[in-house]
Order: structure tokens, then C-alpha cells, then sequence
């Protein structure tokens, strides 16, 4: 099965490290999907000064985006690429513009190295990339610069409720679980579905006797373990019975807090990248990024590729 799922790719270009092997995924990506290609450098407003004594404020602009744009293709001269690629500059805030340039280009997948913050917590993401998880309406795949051309191992992280079929979240496990095999296809990579559930009956255990407790919470365990197993059922239909066959996907139904244990399994599996659901819903139009899966984000070291549910409107459309 081809990956032909992205029609038109938006690199963001992050000069503060080393983004050679980035962009050699991204061009092989836009090749295999014969996906039109396109480049974008941000520039932060600079304080002009004394500049303007000498030069029009648009005389300085165009002479920055000039400038910004000769970067960017002394950048890619050094790699092949099927199609042209396009180059784009922004002036103004990183998060903002990527995500207008998004929304303007009708790009359908958003890439980007992490940008971490090696302060006291040494979180993978910076601001900027917690804002685009936060706030961009397309998937966005936020990659260690340490990337390399073919991921191992791949996990999917889902969320669903066995006593409630909730549409919007079929929807978002469908995209999860179709993207996280259409990479592990391209890359022959192992694909890993996890689900993370808890019981609340422990903490009735003081007023049920610890034998029911005891049988209703296996019992409870075993809904959780068909929901999971109707899913890998659904994968099968969704990717047909040869990629399903080929990638075999190892299914992990994990009994704890998924803040904890998604970070936790994503280690333990040495896994390259994480593609998971990154906001709740709170009313037909208010997404924010969940609580749960900010923690998440915030304990990972892998690369993840992070998805909105349909129906997802960015708070900068």
C-alpha cells in the first residue's frame, strides 16, 4: 500500500539545528506521494531603529524577505527533489504565520524539527511547537533532529470509551491509525497500538465486597481488550488484508494513567515516532489540546506526528 496520503506538504525551515536529514524525509515523502512541496521560513519582526533614518520600512521588509528567500534555496540546492519546491517568507510571530500559511496554501500535513527547550525539564517541544499542537487545523509532524530516514518502531496511541460509541472519537482513531500504518508501510517499520484504561471501582473498594471488585474490574478489563481488538478489526477493513497482514500490529492495552504510561511504553519500546490525538473537545467549535495529552507531549523523546479531530477549527482562522 502506497503512502499516498499528503498532496501538499508545508516544510518549516528551522535553522538553529541541524535539519539535513529532515529534509531529506520531507523530499522523499513529497516524491513517494507525488505531493507538491513547499518551504517556509518565519522571520520575527526585527526592531528597526536607526534603519529607518536610511530605508522605508518596505524597503527593509523586502530586502529581510530577499535575504530569508537566498537562504532557503543555497538550502535546498544541496538536495534532488522530483518537483520544484516552493519557498516561502513570513514576517511576524513563528506560530501565527505557519499556521496562516497553512491555512492560505491549503497544505493538508505541516513538518517541523522540534525546537525543544533545554532548559531545567529538557522538553523536546519549544513554544512553538506546543502553539502548532495546540492551534494548527492539519496534522503536524514535529521531528527530532537526530531523525533518521526509516523509523523502526511506530506507535499509535488511541482513546476510546466502551460504553459510549462517540463518533468524533471513531473519526480520530480512524486518522490516527491510518497514518501511523501508511508510515510504518513506507518505512517497514513495526506498528505498535497502545490504549491506556483505569477503573474507578478501586476506589469504591471500601463498600463493595473486593470479590465483586475483583470480578467486575477483569470484567471491565475485558471490554476495554474487545474495544482495542475491534479497532485492529477496523484497521484491517480500512488498509485491506495484506497491509494488515504484513504489518501485523502489536496491540498493548495498558492498566494505569496514559500521562504516564504512553511516555513510558514509547521508551521502553525505543520507539521513533508517536502519532497520536492532541486536543479535547469542549463545545462544537472550542478544541484545545487536552491536559492529558500535554503532559504526554511534555514526557516523550520521540518524534511525533499529531492529529485533529474533523471538525477542528484553529482559533487563527
Amino acid at each position: 500500500m502506497a503512502m499516498n496520503r499528503f498532496k501538499n506538504i508545508l516544510y518549516v525551515a528551522e535553522f538553529a539545528v541541524d535539519q539535513r536529514q529532515a529534509i531529506e524525509r520531507v523530499i522523499a515523502l513529497a516524491a513517494n506521494n507525488q505531493a507538491r512541496l513547499t518551504f517556509l521560513q518565519v522571520v520575527e519582526q526585527p526592531r528597526l531603529g536607526a534603519l529607518l533614518e536610511l530605508y522605508t520600512p518596505e524597503q527593509i521588509d523586502n530586502q529581510l524577505r530577499e535575504q530569508e528567500r537566498q537562504k532557503l534555496e543555497a538550502l535546498l540546492l544541496g538536495y534532488s527533489s522530483v518537483n520544484p519546491v516552493d519557498v516561502q517568507i513570513r514576517v511576524g510571530s513563528p506560530f501565527i504565520e505557519i499556521v496562516r500559511q497553512t491555512l492560505d496554501g491549503d497544505h493538508d500535513l505541516v513538518i517541523k524539527l522540534a525546537a525543544g527547550d533545554h532548559g531545567i525539564h529538557d522538553h523536546l517541544f519549544g513554544s512553538t511547537d506546543m502553539h502548532l499542537l495546540r492551534k494548527c487545523p492539519r496534522p503536524v509532524w514535529l521531528m527530532r533532529s537526530e531523525e533518521t530516514n526509516n523509523y523502526a518502531k511506530i506507535m499509535a496511541a488511541v482513546d476510546f470509551d466502551p460504553w459510549s460509541a462517540d463518533v468524533a472519537d471513531e473519526g480520530l482513531n480512524r486518522r490516527i491509525l491510518e497514518l501511523a500504518s501508511s508510515v510504518a508501510l513506507a518505512d517497514f517499520a513495526e506498528l505498535h497500538l497502545v490504549h491506556v484504561w483505569d477503573s474507578m471501582l478501586s476506589a469504591w473498594a471500601g463498600e463493595i465486597p473486593s470479590k465483586t471488585v475483583e470480578m467486575q474490574i477483569e470484567a471491565e478489563r475485558a471490554r476495554y481488550q474487545a474495544g482495542l481488538d475491534g479497532l485492529a478489526a477496523k484497521l484491517r477493513h480500512w488498509i485491506g488484508d495484506e497491509a494488515y497482514n504484513y504489518l501485523s500490529p502489536r496491540l498493548h492495552l495498558v492498566r494505569g494513567s496514559a500521562r504516564d504510561d504512553i511516555p513510558a511504553l514509547a521508551a521502553r519500546l525505543d520507539v521513533n515516532l508517536l502519532v497520536m490525538g492532541t486536543v479535547a473537545r469542549t463545545g462544537i467549535k472550542g478544541l484545545i489540546i487536552g491536559n492529558t495529552a500535554e503532559v504526554i507531549l511534555n514526557g516523550i523523546h520521540c518524534s511525533v506526528l499529531a492529529v485533529k479531530p474533523d471538525g477542528f477549527v484553529s482559533p487563527l482562522a
